[in-house]
């Protein structure tokens, strides 16, 4: 199709029927506006409804980006439609065709679970799709804005395309129909009530991020495709195929815009600060045009006052356009000030690329001239020497102005006009690229940078008609070619005087460096925003990292170090939300040395089972080396400053979940047991050896007694470690056991009252005999407690090689040798403790039960060379232990036999 240079400086709005301008129809009414009093409280929850959900439903699966596949434009397609904005919806045609990704995990998970914060006096409902669907936020000191809740499945959302399939380019045109969806719902939510937006600020502020970060999206997309795809390709059949018809200024520049990348992405850059005026200002371009009425006639109060004779002093008598001004009088004071509402309309329309529509409510109030006025600007061309007749022998219409120069300087003179009002030299200015009269008008960033990229692109194309059209043009004023053409100089003067400290600026510059094509100066800025004391907001976080990926996923890379202080403060944030769905995926975008310490020390504080699983299954599927993550988060909580204990004793749940955790499950379990009997936590040490499997006990055991050979040495050591410390702890169990039921479970012996009487008696014969059978119970089971702690208590003293007595192992190459240092301190520390203790308590109870002669063999065992028991004894231990065994030799004694408990002969 040929290029309609009718609309190479307005942009094309979708038709969707007979007229879907944003004026009414001519024939229609002004709709009677809504009367926001009358709201039913109904209502009100149902526009609250709407406009908090998440909007997951647009989210449509694409194909992988692959630039080398991207099928080439034929040539007779090769037109400027390839740059304009066209609805991101429906017929929106896929870059390129890949794999789609494997994670399966991601597609249904990521996008279906969003762990959301509570509110205070809120009630929330999710369905399957964790969507909100209901909420209610009546709280006179609600916290958290409901719009800024509402929009916490971006996180989900964002992780979601990029794990569906979409690559590269293909992700962009995702993100924009997504955010446009959480803005349009925002929008809803805060004009729903008058007061809404100042009572909730949070909201519009997060409004104001959604737009501009939907519109930074919609700029990299547009100038992303024309840099990699349009101007990677050979154009030079393209404009080959462009006829050069003679005195057609729309073929020189058609085939301009096919060759020359500047002016064609400044025409992106113009024709993207339109569509972003139309999306952000419709609202008030449809109000504004309900102040004018249907059916009208131009200047119809000055009309009507000359039409009854009672015109005014100063009063202009006649009614051509240029009465007020060839005459130097005045309209009727209703008539200008419908005349000043007229032009800002219509400046409005222009800056919003609806220039047609401008003219069309010049057409509707009778002001035909002023639409006339509009169409001086238009490129020239006569499709008669191309293509003959229309078929019936009639001419075609020639198109554009063929005294264009001739227009764009008599428009030129009137921007200068300083009678006329402000708005209509300005509008004029815009279409014949008197920048510093726009200056005048425009402060905002926005509207600055469009002002000086149509300038620019108009004297580009001014340029090039007059270097190949041989024609005596009219001279331009010397302030027309000074306008600059460089994006570069146009981003300056719109830049200046902005500052990094608001947020809304913060966005500016990255679409400048967007538009710059200047990514190392883009990851410069961000990195040092990153690093601001106080963090950034979460949304322009989740902005700056997804810009690093998707970059990635176009073969452009940046400074790694910026990219991956981006990537990690993103992740950091995602772990202080607790997001567990999410936080694998971008943790396995960091670099593979940073991903480790990072992630561990957040596994380190999740202490869920359910969530540790879903940890470890995310963390296979994304590639991280989870296992190493897990024994590291382990560590972490171990080796704290201020430890937890029952902290440590549920990180032990890390390393249950899998099969091929044994040996690190064996390992951190021995680890935290010794730290615990260290402290004294006997209880705590017996529910961290409860953390270990009984299968996997089954197993321990199994291999423990299984052949040692040098490959399986340290696991055998582990083994033998893990088992010291079972046999310690069920001997403790065994001891406690014993001592409650000798010391507190004994009966008492009933005692005769003084002075009885008969009743008192036979009572007390009674209490004797269930005493005598209490105590015959307590004796039988005081036996078996007695020979049950008497043999946990020998497995530790007779444990084979000697008790936590390690054997000597060559250090290995998995374990740091200062971690296998402290390990041989804490055994032999432990060893000095307990050994001891271990033999004070079964003394005690052969002691106490009357093995007299059991207990002073206990010598014998201290003196084993086989457990090497007496090593573990100090001076005072000794002492101590020695000073048992005179008591049990006192006691055979007193019994009469030798001090050994042997019979004397």
């Amino acid at each position: 199709d040929n290029i309609k240079m009718d609309d190479v400086f307005n942009t094309p709005v979708q038709r969707t029927g007979p007229s879907s301008r944003v004026i009414r129809r001519q024939s229609g009414l002004p709709e009677k506006p809504r009367n926001l009093k009358e709201q039913t409280m109904e209502r009100s929850f149902r526009l609250l409804d709407d406009a908090i959900g998440s909007p997951t439903s647009t989210i449509t699966q694409k194909p992988g980006f692959d630039i080398s596949h991207v099928p080439r434009p034929t040539l007779g397609s090769m037109n400027l439609d390839n740059t304009l904005f066209m609805p991101a919806r429906g017929d929106r045609t896929s870059l390129g065709q890949g794999q789609g990704s494997d994670r399966s995990i991601f597609g249904q998970q990521a996008a279906d679970v969003t762990r959301t914060a509570k509110l205070d006096h809120t009630v929330m409902r999710f369905d399957n799709n964790q969507s909100l669907l209901s909420a209610t936020l009546y709280s006179n000191d609600l916290e958290e804005n409901p719009g800024v809740q509402s929009t916490e499945n971006l996180f989900n959302e964002f992780l979601s395309v990029m794990t569906t399939g979409s690559m590269g380019l293909d992700t962009i045109p995702e993100f924009e129909d997504m955010l446009s969806d959480h803005i349009r719902r925002l929008r809803q939510l805060l004009k729903s009530q008058p007061t809404f937006r100042d009572k909730n600020p949070k909201t519009a502020a997060v409004c104001e991020d959604l737009f501009n970060e939907r519109n930074t999206w919609r700029i990299l997309n547009k100038l992303y495709t024309d840099r990699l795809i349009t101007s990677a390709q050979d154009n030079s059949d393209a404009e080959n195929l462009v006829p050069l018809t003679p005195n057609s200024e729309k073929r020189i520049i058609e085939r301009f815009f096919i060759g020359n990348k500047e002016v064609r992405q400044a025409y992106i850059v113009v024709d993207w600060l339109e569509k972003n005026a139309r999306d952000a200002n419709e609202r008030i371009i449809t109000q504004q045009m309900e102040w004018f009425t249907d059916a009208t006639i131009c200047w119809e109060n000055t009309t009507a006052a000359l039409c009854r004779g009672q015109s005014r002093p100063g009063m202009v008598k006649e009614l051509d356009p240029d009465a007020p001004n060839r005459k130097g009088l005045v309209l009727h004071e209703l008539d200008v000030d419908d005349d000043n509402k007229l032009l800002f309309c219509m400046m409005n329309l222009v800056r919003c690329g609806l220039l047609d529509e401008a003219q069309e409510l010049c057409n509707r109030l009778g002001q035909s001239w002023r639409a006339a006025t509009l169409e001086g600007w238009k490129l020239f061309h006569d499709p008669n020497y191309e293509s003959g007749t229309d078929g019936r022998g009639d001419k075609l219409p020639i198109e554009g102005n063929i005294h264009r120069d001739i227009w764009k300087k008599a428009a030129w003179g009137l921007t200068k006009d300083k009678s006329m009002p402000q708005m209509e030299r300005s509008m004029y200015a815009a279409l014949c690229g008197n920048l510093e009269q726009l200056r005048s008008v425009y402060t905002q960033w926005e509207d600055k940078l469009w002002a000086g990229a149509k300038c620019a692109v108009d004297v580009m194309v001014e340029t090039e008609i007059r270097s190949h059209l041989i024609k005596n043009f009219t001279e331009l004023p010397i302030e027309y070619w000074n306008s600059p053409t460089s994006l570069s100089k146009v981003i300056a003067e719109a830049s200046s005087g902005l500052s990094d400290t608001a947020n809304v600026n913060k966005y500016r510059k990255i679409q400048s460096h967007i538009i710059l094509d200047d990514y190392p100066g883009l990851l410069a800025s961000m990195k040092e925003w990153v690093q601001e004391d106080g963090g950034l907001e979460a949304h322009l976080l989740r902005l700056l990292c997804h810009i690093v990926l998707v970059h990635r996923s176009l073969g452009i890379h940046g400074d790694p170090e910026s990219e991956e202080r981006i990537l990690t403060e993103y992740t950091r944030y995602l772990m202080s939300r607790d997001m567990l769905h999410l936080i694998p995926w971008y943790v396995s975008k960091l670099e593979q040395k940073n991903q480790v310490p990072l992630h561990s020390a957040y596994l380190s504080g999740v202490e869920r089972h359910e969530d540790q699983a879903v940890c470890l299954q995310l963390g296979l599927e994304c590639g991280l080396d989870i296992s190493a993550m897990i024994v590291s988060a382990v560590s972490i909580v171990r080796s704290g400053e201020a430890v937890d204990n029952e902290a440590m004793v549920k990180s032990l749940g890390w390393l249950t979940h899998h099969p091929s955790q044994v040996r690190d499950l064996l390992y951190q379990t021995n680890a935290v047991m010794r730290r615990l009997l260290g402290r004294g936590q006997v209880e705590l040490a017996a529910q961290a050896l409860c953390q270990v499997p009984r299968d996997t006990q089954t197993k321990v055991v199994a291999a423990w007694r299984s052949q040692s050979t040098e490959e399986d040495s340290m696991e055998r050591a582990l083994v033998r470690e893990y088992l010291a410390l079972k046999v310690y702890l069920e001997a403790q169990e065994a001891f406690s056991d014993w001592f409650d039921h000798f010391h507190r479970g004994q009966p008492k012996r009933p005692v005769m009252p003084e002075n009885p009487t008969f009743t008192e008696k036979v009572a007390h014969e009674q209490r004797e005999k269930q005493y005598l059978a209490e105590l015959d119970r307590w004796r039988g089971g005081q036996l078996i407690q007695s020979r049950q702690a008497e043999g946990k208590l020998k497995e530790v003293l007779n444990f084979s090689g000697g008790w936590l007595l390690d054997q000597d192992l060559e250090d290995d190459d998995g374990m740091l040798e200062e971690e296998e240092a402290q390990r041989r301190d804490e055994m032999s520390s432990l060893r000095a403790e307990l050994i001891p203790q271990s033999f004070l308590l079964l003394h005690s109870v052969l002691h106490n039960t009357g093995q007299y002669q059991a207990a002073i063999t206990l010598a014998n065992l201290v003196a084993d060379e086989k457990t090497a028991n007496y090593a573990a004894f100090g001076k005072e231990k000794m002492k101590q232990f020695l000073a048992k065994i005179r008591e049990s030799s006192m006691a055979v004694l007193d019994e009469g036999k030798d001090p050994w408990g042997f019979d004397k002969p």
